[in-house]
């Protein structure tokens, strides 16, 4: 693969919603979560990927669909690189497009499964192009019981301590925020060094982690909603805008400034 490419684009059908098209020769996406339902369709290279504690490898004409809030991770093999076109919908607007109630969207999009056949993938660039297509598609990939190869790890693990939630809250609720792991570790009544075995057992991610991914986040819906990137980067507790970037790149695979030109012609 001779060059690196990333673009991000929006379709128009139900609200809107991103489209990353990514052809790389050497990439590594850091350990993150998305809000939306990731699908993501692969026309060449190979990739490993990591879907909470799952690895396997992804190939040309593999669908890979990751459920909200699932801890995911992937990289380049070689130099082999990667070509693959993704959307990212809001459950509502799985909701809205396949008629689904939102309890049933919800039952059904958990988790993160691999479809290893071509037709998926084929599919995939026609739901790009009609909705009528689009809500097919959805209601193929998401069936109606569906073959959940992972689960999602936040909604409610009986295991996590009400402690560590407490941390995980305070991030989460305050990406702004720059408390010392000792502060976190005294709110959560444990050590340091058992805070951070504990969160990342829960979470599968650091609170330093969990903290850059989530002011990410953050900061790319501000810009989503038309905030300039130093203003996303200052709010969110990022120490500068190339801070931003560089989480920004490694969760999203594309800068800031490509996401915002993505926005700005979506509103043209």
């Amino acid at each position: 693969m001779a060059m690196n490419a990333v673009s991000i684009s929006r379709a128009d059908a139900f609200g809107g919603f991103d489209v990353l098209e990514s052809r790389v020769r050497r990439f590594e996406y850091a350990p993150h979560r998305h809000a939306e339902v990731v699908i993501a369709a692969y026309t060449a290279g190979r990739k490993l990927a990591r879907c909470e504690k799952q690895e396997f490898g992804i190939g040309p004409g593999d669908l890979l669909v990751i459920g909200p809030e699932t801890l995911h991770a992937a990289a380049t093999v070689d130099d082999a690189g990667w070509h693959y076109q993704s959307i990212y919908l809001q459950m509502e607007q799985i909701a809205e497009a396949t008629g689904l109630g939102l309890s049933e969207v919800d039952r059904r999009v958990g988790g993160y499964r691999l479809y290893s056949d071509d037709t998926p993938a084929l599919r995939f660039r026609e739901a790009l192009e009609d909705p009528l297509a689009l809500a097919d598609f959805l209601l193929e990939i998401f069936p109606a019981t569906p073959l959940r190869q992972g689960a999602t790890a936040l909604h409610g693990k009986s295991t996590t301590l009400s402690s560590i939630r407490i941390v995980h809250d305070l991030l989460a609720d305050d990406p702004a925020a720059t408390p010392t792991l000792p502060q976190l570790a005294v709110l959560a009544g444990v050590s340091p060094e058992h805070l951070s075995r504990r969160f990342r057992a829960a979470y599968g991610l650091s609170p330093f982690q969990f903290l850059s991914v989530t002011r990410a986040r953050v900061a790319k819906d501000m810009m989503a909603g038309g905030s300039p990137i130093g203003e996303a980067a200052h709010a969110t507790g990022f120490a500068d805008q190339s801070h931003l970037t560089r989480w920004f790149k490694r969760v999203y695979g594309v800068t800031p400034g490509e996401f915002a030109q993505c926005q700005m012609r979506s509103r043209l």
